[in-house]
């Protein structure tokens, strides 16, 4: 089968690698280089557990943790490129009792030693994580929140997809997806028509202009996060601190991620004042030590956000071979590898091998079955 991937992010790479694994023509065109947008803005965290215990969301988020070990040896086999995985887990402080019911409520139920949950008293928060602010008055701990350096991560993706045989096109922009007689073949890049048995749309924030170029409507849209590193040598954090305002991520270069905003501004290319100083406030709030660090560099990204926050993974319906694996959210780099095995089964044999029913596009399609 020949198939044409459209999208050089983390999904679309990771996709392009499985379906070349199984013997699929593919060729991947990404309008920059791989990588250059939300996934390489990514703090790479790779929280499996939500809110809502055992939800479909945290049954697929689950099952992508359970094959990153196994994706970063064979990408470092295949590739040579180490993607600093890291699995000293994630501290999420607590500051009152309020805290420590909800807390209690999030891991009820859940298998303790499969995903390394503790509770943290005070002692426990200064021993472990001493730089935490006095006012942090005890920890839930999640040994199975582990890290990877997500620009990494894609460069090894893109480079294993092309080894596979994937034809990467990169500076090469897709301007309309070719829909004829129900179905697709191929798309229009820089003016060329290029010909495909299936196309997978895995454009990220982008994805939804791609669809209007055929007449349809997706519901997805860009949710700008900004984010900064501050030096980090010698290391103040030990492990991934967490909260609702914001998260700090050791990572092994020597810089200290904080992030992110959460903004629908559209395609505003900018950092901001206000983002930025609050998520200092935030992060210095937590660890005062911070303060004192030198600020190495800012950036934001474009995350694709559809209405119920959910992945839109499937076929597209009505339209034979067109496929679309799109608003991930923040969790794009946590589910790269499930999207990508999942994505590629489904395409090749027909069937996506796991329940994704509450992905499906079907979901925002509207009465006149013409936009979603």
């Amino acid at each position: 089968m020949k198939v044409t991937v459209v999208g050089g992010g983390i999904i679309g790479c990771a996709t392009a690698y499985e379906l070349a694994k199984a013997g699929c023509a593919v060729t991947l065109f990404e309008r920059a280089t791989p990588g250059a947008e939300a996934s390489s803005a990514a703090a790479g965290m790779l929280a499996p557990l939500g809110d809502a215990s055992g939800s479909p969301f945290e049954r697929l988020a689950v099952a992508s943790w359970q094959l990153y070990p196994a994706v970063v040896e064979e990408l470092r086999s295949r590739t040579g490129v180490d993607v600093e995985y890291v699995t000293r887990g994630t501290i999420y402080p607590l500051f009152d009792a309020e805290d420590v019911r909800r807390a209690e409520t999030r891991v009820a139920g859940r298998e303790m030693r499969e995903f390394g949950i503790e509770a943290w008293d005070t002692a426990d928060v200064r021993v472990r994580e001493p730089a935490l602010a006095t006012r942090v008055r005890g920890a839930m701990f999640v040994g199975a929140d582990h890290w990877v350096n997500s620009q990494r991560l894609v460069v090894a993706y893109a480079q294993a997809a092309a080894a596979a045989g994937v034809i990467l096109r990169a500076g090469t922009s897709v301007s309309r997806i070719i829909v004829e007689d129900g179905r697709t073949h191929g798309v229009v890049a820089d003016g060329d028509r290029c010909e495909a048995d299936a196309v997978l749309l895995a454009a990220g924030a982008w994805t939804a202009a791609l669809a209007a170029s055929f007449g349809a409507r997706l519901r997805v849209e860009p949710a700008r996060g900004q984010m900064l590193a501050l030096t980090h040598v010698p290391p103040v954090l030990t492990h991934t601190v967490r909260t609702d305002d914001v998260y700090l991520v050791p990572r092994p270069s020597g810089e200290l991620l904080i992030g992110a905003t959460v903004e629908r501004v559209g395609f505003q290319r900018t950092v901001t004042a206000e983002g930025i100083s609050s998520l200092l406030a935030a992060a210095i709030g937590l660890v005062p030590s911070l303060g004192s660090l030198p600020i190495v560099r800012t950036w934001y990204g474009f995350r694709p956000w559809a209405p119920d926050g959910l992945p839109i993974m499937g076929p597209w319906p009505d339209i034979e071979g067109l496929w679309v694996a799109t608003a991930h959210f923040r969790n794009g780099i946590l589910l790269a590898p499930i999207t990508a095995h999942l994505m590629t089964e489904w395409m090749v044999s027909g069937e996506p091998g796991v329940r994704v029913e509450e992905f499906a596009p079907q979901r925002f399609l509207s009465r006149d079955r013409s936009t979603f």
